[in-house]
């Protein structure tokens, strides 16, 4: 038994007992935790008391098939970065596709390879894992930030993005329908660092590419109004001079002394003199400090 796997919880969800069974026992022996449904309904019903850190899902089942099941999961905020890895027996591009369009992030095919299984359902926790720490450090620094797939399906907003969406009268039911169609078109010819306003939106909202992490392109969200003077925003605030403050926004955009150099047209020697008093008058000990309260200073101007 594999214990580093025991806090790591997988969802198997599949019409056959004997497949149900054969995975509780496989994925038990390496360390992991199961939970089992036999239907999709039976997966919703257990996904709204446990948030499992995997789903692995069958994709021909009666009633509610695996694609239907898993674009329910999805509707639930609290599921958009758990992994969905399809079972399936088919193999035609059409079902390959609406594995992914439906949500999911992999597929194996059956009979099932046990060792390669395992070795899917680590990769995709860990990069689950990996996603939602971005996603908590965006979120601390108060930024309105959104990622999405190569389908255009968003998999996570920050809480400042969500509350910018829902001002503008964009609602819950069109980030799942309407803005994914958005986004693919968007994504399918991205340039660098491009800027484009999201329709329907009131006040109007502008979305900026920034980069692309985890397989997931990440934009931000800001709404459209009169320009401020980051730089002179900082100045008034932590009682800066004006180069000061001017160094300080370029590192908030994380540049680094050699670029503030260059931008600035000073030597890095002085850069270096200008952060030390702009750390003092700040009261932090190094940059990424000082970033992240100058960001909260920006955004939210």
């Amino acid at each position: 038994m594999n214990d580093e796997n025991e806090d790591e919880i997988v969802l198997v969800v599949d019409d056959s007992p004997d497949t149900v069974s054969m995975l509780n026992d496989a994925l038990d022996n390496e360390g992991f935790s199961v939970l089992v449904a036999l239907s999709g309904m039976q997966a919703v019903s257990i996904c709204k008391k446990i948030k499992p850190d995997l789903i692995l899902l069958d994709a021909v089942m009666p009633e509610m098939d695996g694609f239907e099941t898993c674009k329910t999961l999805k509707q639930n905020p609290d599921l958009e970065s758990v992994p969905v890895i399809f079972m399936t027996g088919l193999d035609s591009e059409n079902n390959v596709e609406s594995s992914f369009n439906s949500g999911a992030v992999d597929y194996i095919q059956k009979p099932i390879r046990i060792k390669e299984l395992v070795a899917r359902i680590k990769t995709h926790i860990k990069k689950s894992r990996q996603i939602t720490m971005s996603r908590e450090l965006l979120d601390s620094v108060g930024l309105s930030s959104i990622a999405v797939d190569n389908n255009g399906n968003i998999k996570w907003m920050t809480p400042k993005a969500g509350q910018l969406l829902d001002n503008s009268g964009i609602k819950k039911i069109d980030i799942v329908s309407t803005l994914p169609c958005f986004f693919k078109k968007i994504v399918a010819k991205l340039e660098d660092k491009m800027e484009i306003t999201i329709p329907d939106s009131d006040p109007k909202l502008t979305l900026k590419y920034d980069n692309k992490k985890n397989d997931l392109f990440i934009f931000s969200i800001s709404e459209d109004k009169p320009k401020v003077d980051e730089s002179k925003l900082l100045c008034e605030h932590f009682s800066l001079t004006e180069r000061e403050g001017e160094v300080l926004y370029w590192v908030s955009q994380g540049k680094s002394n050699k670029d503030l150099a260059m931008i600035l047209g000073i030597s890095p020697r002085t850069v270096n003199k200008h952060l030390e008093s702009v750390f003092e008058k700040m009261l932090v000990e190094n940059r990424t400090s000082a970033a992240n309260m100058a960001l909260k200073v920006i955004n939210q101007k």
